[in-house]
């Protein structure tokens, strides 16, 4: 196992990135339009969330490397809020969308199975806003979701036949994403459907690798050496961030040193909380639902003060209430199992 210091900024950093998107998101959704650059990173942010993961899982498996014991943690670290936040969601289309009962059933079958982009709304329900989806965010659940399940190959893979595994998974990632770019220029599909497909999951896969390798090269990182690569790795993705090739192939290596930098290379940032999950998936239905029952304020900075005031508090009791419990139980679960 890899010697890892536990003194990080992972939390602190997640909670970021999650108001990061929170930012971007409510520019959108309420079509301010607002120029400012802390609201247009939220692709950063969830690039570097997979990033993130990809070290942080694959450091959690390599801990424990019983396959039952980390499905059971993973499960009830992700999916008792995301099943609460899916019934929730359903019980408002029940109602008040004009959908049927089918349409209903088939949003929460689809949903609560990870399924979001066949089913992100109900009816015309939400039509009359900038984005007919009652939550936009849950898409990244789902590569998060393949993800876990594939970490205990990967592991074998990489017991097997050494670190080169991810780079050839992340080499196969980059090639999906040229392919897909060249089968929408022979219009075999079009623009918009190709878009889509590089938000699935082989798109995602080279952030991932990216995470593992940071994880597993830790030991090779310095202050000076990583500070030297974050500098770089920023003033590429600022002079560079049109550029195709570089979005492909060397992009999400940027992001992760960047990362590596900011949680292990600033002054260590201790804090009892990490509503980060609970923010990033209730904030979106939280400034769908204030713009579809129009209590939205119209002043720009008291709606964007209010809706986050809102979103911080409803993430903080959700966190303590659900989360931490649920966790809590999933710990109970294995180590009881160990003790058998």
């Amino acid at each position: 196992m890899q010697k890892i210091n536990i003194d990080n900024n992972f939390d602190v950093l997640r909670l970021i990135l999650a108001t990061l998107v929170y930012f971007a998101h409510w520019n959108v959704l309420t079509d301010q339009s607002v120029s400012y650059t802390v609201f247009h990173l939220s692709t950063y942010a969830v690039h570097m969330f997979f990033i993130v993961s990809g070290f942080l899982i694959f450091w959690s498996f390599d801990a424990d490397q019983n396959k039952k014991h980390f499905y059971i943690k993973r499960f009830f670290r992700i999916f008792p809020l995301y099943a609460f936040l899916i019934i929730l969601q359903t019980l408002f289309f029940i109602g008040f969308s004009d959908g049927n009962t089918f349409e209903i059933v088939k949003y929460f079958l689809v949903n609560v199975f990870f399924l979001n982009f066949l089913s992100p709304s109900v009816g015309t329900t939400l039509s009359s806003l900038e984005v007919n989806a009652i939550n936009g965010s849950l898409w990244t659940l789902k590569n998060e979701v393949i993800f876990y399940l594939i970490v205990p190959l990967l592991f074998i893979f990489y017991k097997k036949f050494g670190k080169t595994i991810f780079l050839i998974f992340y080499i196969l990632s980059v090639v999906y994403m040229f392919l897909i770019d060249y089968i929408a220029t022979l219009e075999i599909v079009s623009r918009h459907h190709a878009n889509i497909l590089l938000f699935q999951f082989p798109a995602q896969v080279r952030l991932f690798m990216v995470g593992i390798l940071l994880y597993i090269l830790f030991d090779k990182f310095n202050k000076k050496n990583i500070y030297l690569l974050a500098i770089i790795s920023l003033g590429l993705m600022v002079f560079l961030k049109d550029n195709t090739y570089f979005y492909y192939i060397l992009y999400p290596l940027c992001v992760g040193f960047v990362m590596i930098f900011l949680v292990y290379f600033v002054k260590n940032i201790k804090v009892n909380f990490d509503f980060s999950y609970s923010l990033y998936i209730l904030h979106f239905p939280v400034i769908q639902l204030a713009l579809y029952f129009g209590i939205n304020p119209t002043n720009p900075v008291v709606s964007f003060v209010v809706l986050f005031v809102v979103i911080l508090i409803l993430s903080y009791f959700s966190e303590k209430y659900i989360e931490k419990r649920f966790i809590r139980i999933g710990k109970e679960i294995v180590k009881k199992d160990k003790l058998k």
